[in-house]
C-alpha cells in the first residue's frame, strides 16, 4: 500500500528542503477526484514523484534507494542537496541531516512549475469541500514562495 503526500519544497537549484507540514492525500477515492482536478488545469501543476528515487545510492550510479533513510510520516523538514558535500555553513547553522540528491529527483524539480506559476494556477482550481484543506495548504505554500511536491511513498 503506497501513502501519498502533498509536501512544501524549497528548491534553490542544489538544496531541496522538503517542509514538516506534509500532508498525507487519504481517502484515495478522494485524492483521486483531487489530483484529477488539478490534471485538468495543467499537466505539472501536481506532478508524483517516488519518494525512494529522492536520495541517491550510495554508489551514485542509480536513482533512488531500497529503503527511505528519512521517514515522510514523521515530522520535521527533510533535506537533500545535489552538491558533491554539504557545505559547511550548512552543518554548522542547524542540526538537521542531509542526504545526497540523486540526479534523476534533480531533474524532476528542475522541471516543476515555479510557485509564482503554481500559484496563478492554483487560483483556477475549485475543490471538494472534503479536499479544501489540501488547496489552501497548497495556496498557502506557494503565496510565501515554496513550490509543492506529490510524493509517492512506497
Amino acid at each position: 500500500m503506497s501513502d501519498f503526500w502533498l509536501v512544501p519544497l524549497s528548491w534553490d537549484g542544489e538544496t531541496a528542503l522538503l517542509g514538516g507540514e506534509r500532508l498525507r492525500l487519504e481517502p484515495a477515492d478522494l485524492r483521486m477526484r483531487f489530483l484529477e482536478a488539478m490534471g485538468r488545469i495543467h499537466p505539472r501543476l501536481l506532478m508524483m514523484f517516488k519518494a525512494h528515487l529522492l536520495p541517491e545510492d550510495e554508489s551514485g550510479e542509480v536513482c533512488g534507494t531500497e529503503e527511505l533513510p528519512f521517514a515522510l510520516a514523521q515530522s520535521g523538514d527533510i533535506r537533500l542537496s545535489a552538491a558533491a558535500e554539504p557545505s559547511e555553513t550548512m552543518a554548522v547553522t542547524d542540526a538537521l541531516p542531509t542526504w545526497r540528491l540523486s540526479h534523476c529527483a534533480e531533474a524532476y524539480l528542475n522541471r516543476m512549475l515555479t510557485a509564482r506559476e503554481a500559484a496563478g494556477l492554483l487560483r483556477q482550481v475549485e475543490a471538494e469541500p472534503e479536499a479544501e484543506r489540501w488547496l489552501n495548504a497548497m495556496r498557502t505554500w506557494t503565496a510565501s514562495g515554496r513550490q509543492v511536491i506529490l510524493l509517492r511513498e512506497d
